[in-house]
């Protein structure tokens, strides 16, 4: 570990190809700058939305989309004049593909690196096919971050001792918001990332069945079915927003929409803060049986489980949401102990901090 002066806090390279707008980058960045200064690298459209930038030492994020390879080239030699700009006590990089883009960089250095892989590349492309890789990604960080325990299975168990898991919960709520439907309306909450593979296709077929149903969007739209979905007249989009703003929502609402394509690992085991902000919102999840956390869901009465990710029985499911809607109960407990308050300290922690 890199000797600190005791005067001299220590510095956080953050390294990411969000705009400082994601949930979990926002709680990740606020909690190391209480004990450090964080000096943030990423990649973005829109200044506005970079909420990490007032916890932030230094902020740089450039203009454009992460997969433009201008953009990217950019943003690469950004990161190297930044790397060498000062001597950092820890560096956090996000998910394994800017692992393995920084791994010249990351393998002299003497500062501790923790890879924070929420969103797996290889769960998603498969990992028997890519051992190799996993082998550099996971050989290289001191911590690496996954966010249940699930997912701490489904690495290479030679990592095990690296592994910390850091759960997704949200802030405590403390507030408590009236629900905003009337009695023979239902509102559903969409957000975060919106897609085909999120439950778009679901929304607009229970859309064209019920002119009941309303919709509440706020997030990261991805494709023209879910562009197309935001101008429907029975949905609004609030567009990006805060998670104190993005809870506010999904307290006033009915449910909050959390499926996944059962189409790869990673949304298989998905482990959605969506969930947490259910408990802390006191509103129910839909969820699809696909996903292995459904189980938990549905044991806890979290929420309704939809049998498939591709049912269409959209009149059904509505009647069905209709019936249970107000009938589910919130533990005070549960709700206690899934807060990011309550588990911060293991992001310090896997820092050395």
């Amino acid at each position: 570990m890199p000797y600190l002066c005791p005067r001299m806090k220590a510095k956080v390279l953050y390294l990411s190809v969000n705009d400082g707008s994601d949930t979990r980058i926002n709680k990740e960045v606020r909690t190391l700058a209480q004990r450090a200064d964080v000096v943030y690298c990423g990649i973005g459209q829109s200044g506005d939305k970079a909420f990490v930038k007032p916890y932030c030492a230094e902020f740089y994020v450039l203009q454009g989309r992460h997969n433009s390879l201008l953009v990217f080239a950019k943003y690469y030699l950004t990161v190297c004049r930044v790397f060498f700009k000062h001597r950092y006590h820890s560096i956090h990089v996000i998910n394994e593909n800017l692992l393995l883009l920084f791994l010249p960089l990351l393998f002299f250095t003497k500062a501790r690196v923790v890879a924070d892989v929420f969103d797996s590349i290889f769960l998603r492309l498969g990992q028997d096919n890519y051992r190799w890789l996993q082998k550099l990604s996971y050989g290289t960080p001191t911590a690496v971050l996954v966010t249940d325990d699930n997912r701490k299975s489904l690495l290479p168990a030679g990592y095990a001792h690296k592994v910390v898991v850091v759960e997704n919960y949200p802030y405590t709520v403390q507030e408590t918001y009236p629900k905003a439907s009337g009695d023979a309306e239902l509102i559903i909450f969409y957000n975060g990332s919106m897609s085909a593979v999120r439950g778009t296709a679901l929304l607009q077929g229970m859309l064209t069945a019920q002119p009941k149903l309303r919709v509440w969007m706020a997030g990261w739209i991805y494709d023209e079915a879910t562009q197309a979905l935001a101008t429907h007249p029975q949905v609004t989009n609030y567009g990006v927003v805060s998670q104190l703003e993005s809870l506010k929502l999904a307290a006033q609402a009915d449910y909050i929409l959390s499926v996944y394509a059962p189409t790869n690992a990673n949304n298989i085991n998905a482990s959605p803060n969506k969930i947490y902000d259910a408990i802390q919102a006191r509103t129910p999840v839909i969820i699809n049986a696909e996903v292995k956390v459904a189980a938990w869901v549905q044991a806890h009465g979290l929420g309704y489980v939809l049998p498939a990710f591709n049912s269409t029985e959209y009149a059904q499911i509505f009647n069905d949401l209709m019936a249970k809607k107000g009938t589910y109960v919130f533990s005070t407990e549960l709700a206690a102990a899934h807060t990011w308050e309550a588990i911060e300290g293991k992001l310090w922690a896997a820092h050395g901090l």
